[in-house]
């Protein structure tokens, strides 16, 4: 089946009272129906529940007249101010570029109307002039991963245009000793240029004040400069290497400067024309310029060294499609997994959206943590094709959905996949459909998680959900007074501000049981000056798809350092005992009772549990695996008090320590490191902590009607964490 239905809400968590837009996509333009389900359990696997959904009554049920909506993508900057500029009859104007890969058709530099700076599909420089009908190039073509200066002069009165580029090298200085590679041309006279309208990394096709672009640019650029006379290709250097403008020089028009924009959507003119700028489709910023010096790492420390940003042909934040539908999220809503349901003949769509509770309601015993930083991370990966026929030499059958992702790039990638110039993806929006984020695909993230609330639904226990959007929002206040928090299968990624709040939580007494393996992973930031959108900058170790390179480590969105969390000295063992310890696709495996589970402390968690192993069954075979497992380790800050009631070891061979754990490769063997540690312990101020270490561990919750060994252990452990007796903390 052909996937022809797509859609995006405007916000990822609502509460009652709220109204969310939803954005639809019908690629034939075919009506469709519309209405709306909580999502209680969305997986179909086999030895699952199966799909188990709520309908709830919506204002926006019914039929809906499709719409074709635009699909594109690709950053760019441009010129944002309401300034009157005179038209430049002369002008010069070129930036420092660094192109990292050749598209099929040309990609902009630099343009306004007018005048424009491009790569052909060769990597030569050229230009165009309006009124011209000849492009202008030169012979040598710009070399690609090097920072070149990039320019054109035309001189009105003589009708001459000079094209040249410059790239940069070691010992070239004060830039008296470039190699310039220039041309100058007669042309025919042209049209004066419009210094309000200029554009970096993209051209304008049309008016609109949310700029459609095209002949976007795959690289960096650095200090973009426009004079209203022909200079030559030296003095326009000159002026680019400036980090400020000489208040002498009358004929600077544009001296822009990116690094004012770091982490924003906005970035300064420093001319007195002030033709401030803005960024489109969220580029990368705080990355490395042509002013870098090696000297500094961080970019608040040196902003004129990260004066570069890095635009992509795929970059996508926001795809601006008009709205379909809104629903009003009416008060006394419970709160949930919630999806607008689209379907058309037999095809269904989802569009997921989280329902967190009024403000004022009063806190249940039980808050689920939807993992939406973690939902953002894997938006739309691809990763798992290539993994299968790399590890195993085989293909994963392609589901509507994946078709739907390789037919359409425009609709982004995760944070595990790459650009099309091959450097990794920093951003992922929940402004775009997101294929994963919704039941009846792969169990994995969101899905997976879905398991949780289906035992919590059929345990009768009652809970809220709130996501992890909400908490680096409003804090650990969100947090308090609920006596238990619960995680859902793998929360890999968290802001400093999700950290603290959980630090917090625990701190003043409050309980916590982490549900799955990998979780507390990766340090991500958010921005309120891009609201949809989550940033990670993959640092120097960790297991991961991409590394960013080196001296960009430091996100741009708060100014701090990124990486793991481990590498900041906040090892998730620290906060819930256990931590990433290896990881493999194969098999998982069941969990063996240790002789800790025999601690009187750890009695109320084997309750009516005798038996030796525990979590042999399962979606993915056993309770222990899952694809990553988490360990108990003194060395990394697991409190020594803990007690590790059982332990899996013994893993398929594909099962391998993590990287950061070795210095240097090593021979394949056993390794008593390899496993996954069913962990739990007190806090001082009376709460506690209980750590599966496992992503499968939910996916053994439903086995035999929830009559099963870790049901039972989970149950235990949930109705002790509820009560109100406070943990005694051991001496």
């Amino acid at each position: 089946m052909k996937k022809t239905l797509a859609g995006y809400r405007d916000k990822i968590s609502v509460r009652p009272g709220d109204t969310v837009r939803f954005m639809v996509h019908s690629a034939d333009g075919g009506a469709y129906e519309a209405d709306l389900v909580r999502i209680i359990h969305g997986s179909r696997e086999e030895g699952s529940p199966g799909l188990v959904l709520e309908e709830v009554p919506s204002e926006f049920a019914g039929e809906k007249q499709g719409q074709v909506q635009p699909i594109k993508c690709g950053s760019c900057a441009y010129v944002a101010a309401d300034v009157a500029v005179p038209p430049l009859p002369s002008f010069s104007f070129g930036c420092a570029a660094f192109p990292t890969s050749l598209n099929r058709k040309s990609q902009a530099v630099l343009g306004t109307r007018g005048a424009c700076i491009l790569l052909t599909e060769e990597g030569k420089l050229t230009a165009q002039l309006d009124g011209a009908e000849k492009l202008f190039e030169l012979d040598q073509a710009v070399p690609l991963n090097r920072w070149s200066f990039v320019g054109v002069a035309y001189d009105a009165p003589t009708r001459a245009l000079t094209l040249f580029q410059a790239p940069q090298s070691v010992g070239a200085g004060d830039g008296s000793h470039l190699l310039f590679s220039s041309r100058t041309f007669d042309t025919v006279a042209a049209a004066p240029l419009t210094a309000s309208e200029m554009a970096f990394a993209a051209l304008q096709d049309s008016g609109s004040s949310s700029f459609p672009s095209t002949h976007h640019f795959n690289g960096r650029l650095d200090s973009p400069r426009l004079l209203n006379k022909a200079v030559s290709p030296e003095r326009l250097v000159a002026c680019i290497r400036q980090e400020e403008p000489d208040p002498k020089d009358a004929s600077v028009v544009g001296f822009w400067d990116f690094a004012t924009g770091i982490g924003s959507q906005t970035f300064d003119d420093l001319s007195v024309n002030h033709l401030d700028g803005r960024f489109k489709n969220l580029p990368t910023s705080a990355v490395a310029g042509f002013r870098w010096s090696g000297n500094e790492q961080d970019w608040k420390n040196a902003p004129t060294e990260y004066g570069a940003v890095h635009f992509h042909d795929d970059d996508i934040y926001d795809l601006e499609w008009a709205p379909s539908f809104a629903w009003t999220v009416p008060a006394g809503t419970r709160s949930g997994a919630y999806a607008a349901r689209i379907r058309k003949r037999e095809e269904t769509d989802y569009v997921t959206v989280f329902v967190i509770p009024e403000r004022e309601k009063k806190k249940v015993p039980v808050a689920f943590i939807a993992s939406t930083a973690t939902y953002l991370a894997y938006a739309n990966e691809t990763v798992t094709m290539r993994l299968q026929r790399v590890l195993y030499g085989r293909d994963l059958p392609l589901t509507p959905e994946m078709q739907m992702l390789v037919d359409t790039p425009a609709f982004g990638f995760s944070h595990y996949d790459h650009h099309t110039d091959k450097s990794g993806i920093h951003y992922s929006s929940y402004l775009r459909p997101v294929m994963n984020l919704r039941p009846e695909v792969r169990m994995w993230s969101f899905n997976a998680d879905t398991a949780i609330l289906h035992w919590l639904e059929q345990g009768g226990w009652e809970y809220d959900v709130i996501t992890d959007h909400d908490i680096h929002r409003e804090g650990a206040s969100l947090l308090d007074g609920y006596q238990t928090l619960v995680t859902g299968t793998h929360p890999e990624y968290l802001s400093t501000e999700m950290f603290d709040s959980f630090e917090a939580c625990l701190a003043r007494g409050g309980r916590l049981m982490y549900m799955g393996g990998n979780g507390f992973y990766w340090r991500v930031a958010f921005s309120e000056a891009w609201p949809g959108a989550m940033e990670v900058r993959r640092a120097e170790d960790g297991t991961r798809a991409w590394i960013a390179d080196p001296c960009e480590y430091y996100q741009a969105f708060d100014g701090q350092y990124g990486g793991l969390w481990r590498r900041n000295r906040r090892a998730p063992n620290q906060l819930v005992g256990v931590g990433f310890a290896a990881q493999g696709f194969d098999e998982s495996r069941p969990y063996i009772r240790t002789k800790a589970a025999d601690d009187p402390r750890a009695a109320f968690i084997m309750e009516g549990v005798p038996d030796r192993v525990i979590g042999d069954f399962g979606l993915r075979g056993g309770a222990a695996g899952g694809e990553e497992i988490d360990r108990f380790d003194v060395r990394l800050g697991s409190p020594a008090h803990a007690l590790v009631v059982a332990s899996a070891g013994d893993m398929p061979p594909d099962m391998l320590r993590v990287k950061e754990e070795f210095f240097s490769t090593q021979p394949l063997g056993p390794d008593k490191e390899v496993r996954a540690d069913l962990t739990f312990f007190e806090t001082p101020s009376g709460g506690a902590v209980f750590s599966t270490g496992s992503i499968a561990w939910a996916g053994s919750l439903s086995h035999n009607g929830y009559d099963n060994n870790v049901a039972k252990i989970t149950g235990n452990v949930l109705n002790r964490f509820i009560s109100d007796a406070p943990f005694e903390f051991p001496q």
